[in-house]
């Protein structure tokens, strides 16, 4: 199918729910790209964390074939799979678009703080503008904020599942070859 076929195809929001180790993924995708991802250990709770995203969409898993791939990947130990999923930022502040790429960007079995992802994002002094914008990621792992952590070394919030899911996905990567 082409780009333009598969646009086509797209036509309105997609929803699809994954089973993954570490808890349940809700999917919701535009013809853009991948809109929400959220990471919860109860499959009701990850749909309901969708929110008003959700209204209007419809189930369809087939358009999250690649997306569920690199998910399942990255649970089995390919930790760099999640880099290839396309994602929607439509509506995206500035500053949280820096702050989200520069978190991608963050070396698989590393930490950083919140001020070096502030001063990544262009605004040094923000730090709580960039605690904001992991708190609100939108992308539960693929934007791996569960690799931010408290300048004192403690590990903060996780909004995808709690502080022992944030724990059991570091000490997963940290296992991973560098």
């Amino acid at each position: 199918m082409g780009r333009r076929e598969e646009k086509d195809y797209m036509k309105g929001d997609k929803y699809h729910l994954v089973e993954l180790p570490m808890g349940w993924m809700a999917l919701l995708g535009t013809e853009d790209g991948l809109k929400r991802a959220s990471l919860k250990p109860d499959p009701n709770e990850a749909l309901e964390d969708l929110g008003k995203d959700l209204d209007g969409a419809e189930e369809d898993p087939s358009v999250f074939g690649q997306v569920e791939e690199c998910l399942l990947r990255y649970a089995e130990g390919d930790f760099t799979a999640l880099d290839r999923i396309e994602l929607d930022l439509s509506g995206v502040t500035p500053f949280f678009r820096a702050a989200w790429e520069a978190c991608r960007r963050i070396p698989v079995g590393e930490t950083r703080s919140y001020s070096w992802l502030a001063a990544e994002a262009g605004s040094p002094l923000a730090m709580r503008a960039a605690g904001q914008s992991m708190a609100r990621n939108r992308f539960s792992l693929i934007i791996p904020c569960h690799r931010v952590i408290a300048n004192d070394g403690g590990l903060g919030g996780y909004g995808g599942g709690g502080l022992g899911v944030k724990a059991r996905l570091l000490q997963m990567e940290l296992g991973a070859e560098k």
